[in-house]
């Protein structure tokens, strides 16, 4: 980072000084990787108080977070009620919590205790939903690991007192400030950073005025959503993609399709969509994905026989014929030319 001398003296200063100025700080609520990263996404951009409570109300409506992890987001969001970007936030945990489960066949992350830091960060990137935020608040306060995690108001206050570079990342700031912050300290540092930053920029992440820490939003493609159902993740909003003139009746009849046709990769789509939406609680096997691009295909050749496809101009020849017959064209005016030249020669 440009100007790292610098940055860390400026760092050095703040942290005595805030230190003298709060005194003790108030412990953040610590334990269960999973409780982290629920409290992560919800708190990325509203107090700790708001967040808990936020999380409390989520709690209260599931036995545990495996039930947590199939309710649709929508519903989650009308249980958060009044939240900052609830149905954004609902969205994140639910996609969170199935990548979890489809790889520990559990809603879990007590694997992550006997991982090194570099394991566990590299194990945490690879969970859809969660930004560098949420990852880093698991390591610190689920893990017991070293870590800075920085919230909306925190980022905004590092980089207006200078102790991170103006442009840097998310990930580059809680980054410098993991290697000048001793771990040891680290969980008072953000105790005491997070109370002076929502004193100061509270107002401004209410009102939007700072820059937003955001997940990679899901991708919707045809490839990859197929690549979730032979792997069982569940698709979020899956319901929401399922065609409005009539649910597909995709696990149906293997000689016939019926219902809304579609034609190609919209149909693949579609059906991939359907499995999974019917498939929010169980792993589907190989044969569920494989399934799925049979009736897709065979729903492309039912549409194209039924005319739903692109139309081909009467009197045109299928396409491998045409190939043929251009090939022998190319071949008979070859030979004209050949025949030519020949012939002015001999003259």
């Amino acid at each position: 980072m440009r100007g790292a001398t610098e940055c860390a003296k400026r760092l050095k200063l703040l942290f005595g000084s805030l230190r003298s100025r709060l005194g003790k700080p108030g412990h953040l609520p610590s334990g269960d990787p999973i409780m982290q990263l629920l409290l992560g996404i919800l708190s990325r951009d509203t107090p700790e108080s708001k967040a808990s409570e936020g999380l409390d109300r989520l709690r209260a409506t599931v036995v545990d977070y495996n039930e947590l992890r199939v309710i649709p987001p929508i519903e989650l969001a009308e249980t958060l009620g009044d939240f900052p970007d609830a149905r954004l936030k609902c969205e994140d945990i639910s996609r969170a919590l199935n990548a979890i489960f489809a790889l520990e066949h559990t809603v879990s992350l007590e694997r992550l205790s006997g991982m090194s830091r570099k394991e566990a960060q590299t194990y945490l990137d690879k969970i859809d939903g969660l930004e560098a935020y949420t990852r880093a608040r698991i390591r610190l306060l689920g893990v017991r690991q070293h870590a800075i995690p920085l919230d909306e108001a925190m980022w905004a206050l590092a980089r207006r007192e200078k102790i991170v570079a103006a442009k840097c990342t998310l990930d580059e700031a809680q980054q410098f400030l993991e290697r000048y912050v001793a771990e040891e300290d680290a969980v008072d540092f953000v105790a005491l950073f997070k109370k002076h930053a929502w004193n100061e920029l509270g107002s401004a992440v209410r009102k939007g005025q700072v820059e937003r820490i955001r997940s990679v939003p899901p991708d919707r493609s045809t490839r990859n959503m197929l690549q979730m159902v032979s792997l069982g993740v569940a698709l979020d909003g899956a319901d929401d993609l399922l065609p409005e003139a009539g649910e597909l009746d995709v696990l149906g009849s293997e000689a016939g399709i019926e219902g809304h046709a579609e034609p190609g990769g919209a149909a693949l789509g579609a059906a991939a969509t359907a499995v999974a939406g019917r498939a929010r609680d169980a792993r589907p096997s190989r044969r569920a994905a494989a399934q799925v691009q049979t009736v897709a295909r065979k729903r492309s050749e039912t549409s194209r026989r039924a005319g739903g496809g692109a139309a081909r101009p009467s009197g045109a020849r299928p396409r491998s014929s045409a190939r043929r017959a251009r090939k022998q064209d190319a071949r008979r005016k070859k030979g004209a030319r050949r025949a030519g030249k020949m012939a002015t020669r001999s003259r």
